[in-house]
Parts: structure tokens; C-alpha cells; sequence
């Protein structure tokens, strides 16, 4: 992503209601898979951006971020966040972490990345036995806009290709949904005018800062969904979100 979108996604993650959403849901699915709550857990984020995420993770135990990006990297140091690695995980020397992580997350990473079937082989390498890879991914390719083009969006996926991708990497799926239902139909307007009549020649994201009442509204919206996740398949969504489990 451009330095300018990083520190927009510095600004945004602390409050806006979808980066609020994504959070409730990753807390959510890590205590639905660790019942027992077993504690320290060992997780690793891939693609940990600003560090939002990594950052509030920690009460679960040792949890790892890895970036590609430098200034992502940057962010997370000035917050504090050590545990922190500049690379790309598709290249970094993982041998020394076979079975090691009880979770693995790649939230919103893998339309990323050219080869996201090898960052799930890694994924299935790194994590214990009877792990869970938790993966956010964009759905719909007639989505697709400048918001895609902006943030280097290789692809958004269709659910039958990233269970398939999953699959061949040796994972067994164990809780497959859309999310961001609710906002479904006014993103899917939004984009589709923007994209008909307001081209721009530099691509940003859509980010629309909401008023504060609006967006206390759509965080209480985004918690419901999480919850309701977690006990059954949302029919459509923005993102799709699958729980695979090495086994």
C-alpha cells in the first residue's frame, strides 16, 4: 500500500466501525477454538499493518506480527509492539517454526499476495497440530473498485476458490461465512456509483469517516455479527471468513 494509506489505516483502526468489526470477530473465533481457554496461546499475524490487531491480542499470550511493508513495521515500533518482523512471509526462513503457532491469522493479507497458495502451506507448516488459520479475504470480484486498486488488491475471491486453495494446502475447514452483511447493499452502491461516474487518476480507498453516533451504531451492528458468526453462516457479505484447522 502507499505510505498515505498506512497512515490512514493508523487513524481509522482505532475507531472506525469496520476495523472494529474485524477485531470483535478475530477475539470471537480464538475463544470459540480455545474453549478450554489455554493460555499462554502462541499467534502470529500475518500482514499485522499498524499493529491494531497484534497490539490487542496479547492477553492471549505471545503473539508475533510479520509485515512486508517498512512503515507498517514503523507504526508498530512507535506503539510499542517488539515482537515485530520486516519481511515477507513467503520468503522468510520458517524453519525454525514448524508446528509452533496455535493460531495463524491473515486478515484481509492474502489478495495481497501473488502466491497465497504458498503463504497457506507455510500457514499449515507453522501451526501445531489441531492449529487454526484464520483468514479474512475480500469476496465478490463485482466488487472490485479503485478501494482494491488503492490498497494493491491482486484479486477478491469467490468462496468455493478459497476453500479450494485451503484445502489443497492440507487444511480442513471447519467454519466458513460471509461478514459485513449488514453493510453489504450501501458498499456495494457505493462502489459500483464510484466506480460507473468518479474514476480518480491516484485510486484511494473508500473510507467514509462516519459521525460518531453513526459509527457507534455500526461498531454495536458489527459486534452482533461477530457473535452471530459464530453460531451460523452469514449469507452474504463484503468478506468472506474461514476457520481451517491443520490436522
Amino acid at each position: 500500500m502507499q505510505q498515505l494509506e498506512y497512515t490512514r489505516m493508523a487513524e481509522f483502526e482505532k475507531s472506525f466501525w469496520w476495523h472494529k468489526g474485524k477485531l470483535f470477530l478475530v477475539r470471537n473465533l480464538i475463544e470459540m477454538y480455545n474453549p478450554g481457554r489455554n493460555l499462554p496461546l502462541e499467534i502470529l499475524e500475518i500482514g499485522c499493518g499498524t499493529g491494531e490487531i497484534t497490539q490487542s491480542l496479547m492477553e492471549y499470550g505471545n503473539v508475533k506480527g510479520v509485515d512486508i511493508s517498512e512503515e507498517a513495521i514503523n507504526f508498530c515500533l512507535e506503539r510499542n509492539i517488539e515482537n515485530v518482523v520486516l519481511g515477507d512471509i513467503n520468503n522468510l526462513d520458517i524453519s525454525q517454526d514448524k508446528e509452533k503457532y496455535d493460531f495463524i491469522l491473515a486478515l484481509d493479507v492474502l489478495e495481497h499476495i501473488q502466491d497465497d497458495l504458498e503463504t497457506m502451506r507455510r500457514a499449515h507448516f507453522m501451526l501445531k497440530k489441531g492449529g487454526h488459520f484464520i483468514v479474512n479475504v475480500p469476496a465478490h470480484k463485482f466488487l472490485w473498485s479503485e478501494h482494491d486498486e488503492a490498497l494493491h488488491h491482486r484479486r477478491r475471491y469467490h468462496s468455493v476458490e478459497i476453500k479450494q486453495k485451503l484445502k489443497d494446502s492440507g487444511f480442513e475447514i471447519v467454519k466458513y461465512s460471509y461478514f459485513v452483511t449488514t453493510a453489504f447493499f450501501p458498499i456495494f452502491l457505493i462502489r459500483t456509483i464510484t466506480t460507473l461516474f468518479k474514476r480518480n487518476a491516484y485510486p484511494k480507498t473508500s473510507y467514509i469517516a462516519l459521525p460518531s453516533f453513526l459509527n457507534n451504531f455500526a461498531i454495536k451492528v458489527m459486534d452482533i455479527e461477530a457473535k452471530l458468526l459464530t453460531k451460523m453462516k452469514l449469507p452474504i457479505g463484503t468478506t468472506i471468513t474461514v476457520v481451517a484447522k491443520k490436522i
